[in-house]
């Protein structure tokens, strides 16, 4: 392999071009491998652990619970609070503060909202299943451990 011709970004792109065509459709090792690849854009993100769940609390007492679900995440800048309706999952930033979040399943993206300037947020949506948290502010990036819901 020679190094000649790499200063030119035309040359490069058509050769980036000519290995993508020869490449053809994407196989199921393929779209495994950038799957993989991708999963390291959250490796600087705080990970956030459960701290709190209502159900646990609830197996131990002598009742049964009653009311939504509430569960508590935390990281090491941030913490999340969440209660899960039967038709929606509610949230709030603690501290508050603006930004994105994003209902993630093991597929991929479910839904996104805004946090409010009280860090609170809403999902109008039935959540059930294996699911996790991507919370982006200006502070930086939170997610928390993946939860059946």
């Amino acid at each position: 392999m020679t190094t000649s011709g790499w200063d030119d970004d035309d040359e490069l792109l058509d050769l980036l071009r000519t290995a993508v065509r020869q490449a053809g459709e994407p196989t199921p090792a393929m779209i495994a491998a950038a799957s993989a690849a991708l999963s390291w854009a959250t490796v600087d993100a705080d990970l956030a652990a459960l701290t709190h769940d209502s159900l646990v609390e609830a197996a131990v007492g002598v009742r049964g619970a009653s009311g939504p679900r509430g569960l508590v995440f935390e990281g090491s800048r941030m913490a999340v609070e969440l209660e899960q309706d039967p038709d929606c999952l509610i949230g709030q930033l603690v501290p508050p503060t603006t930004g994105e979040v994003t209902l993630l399943h093991p597929g991929g993206e479910r839904a996104r909202t805004e946090a409010d300037e009280w860090g609170r947020f809403r999902f109008d949506l039935a959540v059930t299943g294996v699911v996790r948290l991507r919370c982006s502010t200006s502070s930086g990036v939170l997610l928390t451990d993946w939860m059946r819901l």
